[in-house]
């Protein structure tokens, strides 16, 4: 894995309600940060890792003067009509990131700034919201997927989909509720819908987050339904890990 003179971005995305960020570093991160959490995941040091919230509307140049930049989950929806000022601030700058052709790995609400940025449309998924330890299906071939099954098991958590959207982007993967979990989007950008960074005790604290919302929002059928489902976020693998190294190792390159 390059790690020498790698220096990765992490463009946090995740909101701009210091509350709810605080609730949720406290009770799925332990205290910690999602930043340094995926820092982790991808087995850097934290000289090689930058950080910038993006809820803040500033995105100073030095940030892009970097290896690779990951964008990671939101719980702001990037839909029409819904979007917060810093939100079209953070689509221009992953442009300005695009344009210096600078890798980019998406990861769920990351993957769908980068379809806004791009001026694809995001939408509500009209099959209902994905959460737990799903199954993705390759659907192409691709170095972000190398060494993993046809089909693997990640967490999954998000209630959005790409919509319309021309761009060049080819489909890697999708999923029984998802049609599109994976976009490639030229040589340097690889969008995922699914959270390769997170772990299955991440995935269980959620869920005992959201634990009176599951069956409003179709996860089971009935809070009998709860303990089994419970038990089903242990079907996780490393295919999580896999994809995050392989980001690293065929994506970046210590010259940018």
């Amino acid at each position: 894995m390059k790690q020498n003179k790698t220096k990765i971005l992490f463009l946090d995305i995740f909101t701009d309600n210091t509350k709810f960020k605080k609730m949720i570093e406290r009770t799925v991160y332990n205290g910690g940060t999602y930043s340094e959490h995926v820092r982790k995941m991808f087995g850097l040091n934290k000289n090689q890792w930058l950080e910038l919230d993006a809820s803040k509307g500033k995105f100073p140049e030095k940030f892009l003067n970097v290896s690779g930049v990951v964008i990671g989950g939101s719980a702001k929806d990037p839909i029409i009509g819904q979007e917060a000022d810093w939100m079209f601030e953070t689509y221009k700058f992953i442009n300005r990131a695009i344009k210096k052709n600078l890798p980019i790995l998406g990861i769920c609400g990351g993957l769908q700034f980068v379809v806004r940025a791009l001026g694809g449309e995001i939408i509500y998924n009209p099959k209902g919201k994905e959460f737990g330890a799903i199954a993705v299906h390759i659907k192409k071939s691709d170095p972000l997927f190398r060494g993993l099954n046809k089909s693997f098991i990640v967490p999954s958590n998000h209630k959005c989909m790409v919509g319309k959207f021309n761009g060049k982007a080819k489909l890697l993967a999708s999923s029984k509720i998802c049609s599109i979990q994976a976009l490639a989007i030229g040589d340097k950008i690889r969008l995922v819908q699914f959270h390769p960074e997170r772990t299955k005790e991440q995935n269980m604290a959620l869920a005992e987050l959201t634990r009176d919302h599951l069956v409003e929002d179709g996860i089971i059928k009935s809070k009998k339904e709860y303990p089994k489902f419970l038990e089903s976020l242990n079907n996780n693998s490393d295919a999580g890990k896999i994809i995050l190294g392989n980001f690293l190792n065929y994506f970046i390159s210590d010259k940018n």
